[in-house]
């Protein structure tokens, strides 16, 4: 009998996490949308936390993790609910906006490489009805946002968790009469990005009147109908499926930055737990 419960416990060790209820599951928390979802389960496994099927790339699922070695529980859910949601997570994989806006873009434990294929794919892009694009003070604001002066800012503004694209040396079209361009974007980081354009735009006689939203879809629909000049909020991917399922006609102008995903700490503090 001894031997028999000496053996029990020699397993317990050794399966960790995963054995014998001896420690917790660590939980952690992703964005429950395809998009953002697969990027974030691309991160897990480039720590080695977890394993995915060869191949998946971008179209990466929860049904498509191949290896758990930690016994992690991947909690799916809203984005923008994540970074409140870290009292009751381990960890969470957050997107930049969100990390920004809630004040925690500091206390990010590692991000998406700046050359991975998703960082690259998913620049946030400034947007406008289809036949818009070439308007004069539609690419004053292009010029202003990809100008060296507002992409240095972005650098040096978030810590990492939002970054520029880089500068272009765009021409200011001539604008003789004042013109308000209407744009909506979500509060942080991109009304913060316009509001320091706005300044410069003024000087090209053009102001920016921004309008706020907490959704990715008034953005867009208000485009389409043309309450709003322009938005900038999404990225490519994204837009792209908005068109498809929607049949709106928004178009891209330009990428101005990209917003990596991050890992962020909520009840552990720190990555050692996965180097037991």
């Amino acid at each position: 009998m001894k031997k028999i419960i000496a053996l029990a416990l020699s397993l317990c060790l050794a399966l960790g996490l995963a054995a014998c209820g001896s420690s917790k599951q660590l939980q952690i928390g992703i964005p429950a949308d395809a998009t953002n979802g697969a990027r974030a389960l691309l991160l897990l496994q480039d720590l080695g936390i977890i394993t995915l099927n060869d191949g998946v790339g971008l179209a990466a699922t929860e049904r498509d993790v191949k290896d758990n070695p930690y016994n992690v529980k991947i909690v799916a859910m809203e984005a923008a609910n994540l970074p409140s949601s870290l009292p009751d997570l381990d960890f969470a994989v957050i997107n930049g906006n969100y990390a920004s806006g809630a004040g925690i873009g500091d206390t990010v434990l590692v991000t998406e490489d700046a050359e991975s294929v998703a960082a690259q794919t998913y620049g946030n892009v400034l947007c406008v009805k289809e036949g818009r694009e070439n308007e004069p003070a539609v690419q004053a604001l292009l010029a202003a946002l990809m100008s060296e002066d507002t992409q240095n800012w972005i650098a040096d503004s978030y810590n990492g968790v939002v970054m520029p694209m880089g500068a272009q040396d765009l021409p200011y079209p001539e604008i003789a009469e004042p013109v308000t361009l209407k744009v909506g974007a979500s509060p942080s980081p991109h009304a913060e990005i316009l509001e320091h354009v706005a300044p410069i735009l003024a000087e090209h006689n053009v102001t920016l009147d921004i309008v706020e939203f907490d959704d990715y879809v008034m953005p867009n629909t208000g485009v389409e109908d043309g309450s709003l000049d322009a938005n900038y909020f999404q990225h490519q991917p994204y837009l792209d499926d908005f068109n498809a399922e929607n049949g709106t006609h928004i178009v891209s102008v330009g990428v101005v930055h990209y917003e990596p995903m991050g890992l962020y700490p909520g009840k552990t503090t720190s990555l050692d737990v996965f180097n037991k």
